[in-house]
This record gives C-alpha cells, structure tokens and sequence, in this order.
C-alpha cells in the first residue's frame, strides 16, 4: 500500500496477507511510491488489485504485463448520473461499447473496476 506519510487500515490489510508499505517521506516502510517498494521487495504475485491516481494505475498495468500478471484496477472518474447515460464518466476501452458503439466503457455502468487488458490507460 502506498501512502504520502501517515498510514492508516494496516491491521486490517495485514490480517488478510503479506502487506508491504510505501511512503512517501520514507516514515514507514519503503521511500518512495508502490512501485519503489514492488522494485526494492521484488515483488511477485498470482494477481493485482489496484487503486489510485492514473500514472500510478499505468505502472501497474505495465508491470503487470511484463510479468504475467493477472491485474484489475478500480477507476477514478467523475460519475455523473451513475447510469451510463451522460458518458460523462467514459474511459477508453479496447473493445466497441455496445451504448456508444465506440471504444469506450462506462465507469458508472461497466465498472469502476476493470482488467487492467480492457482498458487504455
């Protein structure tokens, strides 16, 4: 999990498996951001779940592909009318929406969480 300084939820995160901790001002855990920590444990995994800002969400998805990785990641859009009906929440897709009939998908409707292959980043 990564965090600016302080951290918060680790009891619960940790009753449920290994956790490994990024901050940023280096207080707990590895300096720097998720993938610092990914690089400095040397990470593995069977699958990836992910939330955050999109370079972040970007990294991810890229290191999950170059390792194999099963990887979702949870989106962070605007969501309007949370119907699907405004597209004000759209993220690209690479496959043809069946509402649109373009290369979208609705965060709202479709998701927000989504494999990380479905999505352009």
């Amino acid at each position: 999990m990564g965090y600016r300084s302080e951290t918060f939820l680790t009891k619960e995160m940790e009753a449920n498996g290994t956790l490994y901790i990024a901050t940023e001002d280096g207080s707990t855990g590895t300096k720097g951001n998720v993938m610092d920590a990914v690089a400095a444990d040397s990470l593995e995994a069977d699958v990836i779940y992910a939330c955050g800002p999109t370079p972040m969400l970007r990294a991810i998805k890229q290191y999950a592909q170059e390792k194999g990785i099963e990887c979702y990641i949870s989106m962070e859009e605007r969501m309007a009318c949370g119907i699907g009906a405004c597209l004000g929440c759209v993220c690209q897709s690479k496959e043809v929406d069946d509402h649109s009939h373009v290369h979208n998908k609705r965060v709202c409707k479709d998701g927000p969480v989504f494999l990380a292959t479905e999505v352009e980043l």
